[in-house]
């Protein structure tokens, strides 16, 4: 795994990459970092199953500078322009997941699928959803999520014709508690897709 940085927009950016071939863009929750996906061992079993993992500290979180962007989804459209990422599967986990739907329903056209754990903040994209009808989607839920009620997951799935549930562990970041079977569901998607 590497660790890189970029300047976007003046803001200079840390970022973990492992692996080859189509991207995944991993965005953490509001207590962490990149570095969770590697202490899960997500990274790993991402670019183990033939996909380019990179995971990001996102704007004023970890190493990276918080810049002066009018959204993550406007700094996620310099990230990936900048890459030169075409097309890719986004993936996020609560604040995460919330920033990864903003992006994601303004850039269909850009998602190879959708990875969203306990994402929060759903019904703020609700009209925007009916975009990613046809994208192939994993949603991970803790089945005691106490931050990102079930709402959120169901209301995802009246919307994401492709979705699939998984309910994985009790707590809200539920890849702490089973990363084993986290990464297990995360592989399993990518090779469908």
């Amino acid at each position: 795994m590497k660790e890189r940085y970029t300047e976007i927009e003046g803001a200079r950016i840390r970022y973990l990459e492992e692996g080859e071939g189509r991207p995944v863009i991993m965005l953490h929750g509001a207590s962490f970092t990149a570095d969770v996906w590697t202490k899960t061992g997500t990274i790993g079993a991402i670019s183990s199953a033939g996909w380019k993992a990179v995971a990001i500290d996102m704007p004023g979180f970890g190493k990276s500078e918080k810049g002066n962007f009018s959204s993550v989804s406007s700094f996620l459209s310099a990230f990936v322009n900048q890459l030169k990422f075409d097309r890719f599967v986004m993936m996020g986990a609560s604040l995460g997941g919330k920033e990864a739907l903003d992006y994601s329903t303004a850039h269909s056209e850009k998602i190879l699928g959708l990875i969203l754990v306990g994402a929060v903040g759903v019904w703020l994209y609700e009209e925007r959803l009916p975009r990613l009808q046809d994208k192939p989607a994993l949603l991970i839920w803790g089945s005691e999520d106490t931050i990102s009620p079930k709402e959120n997951y169901e209301t995802l799935m009246k919307y994401l014709k492709k979705a699939k549930l998984e309910i994985i562990g009790k707590i809200h970041p539920c890849y702490l508690e089973e990363p084993e079977k986290f990464n297990s569901a995360i592989v399993s998607f990518l090779k469908s897709i």
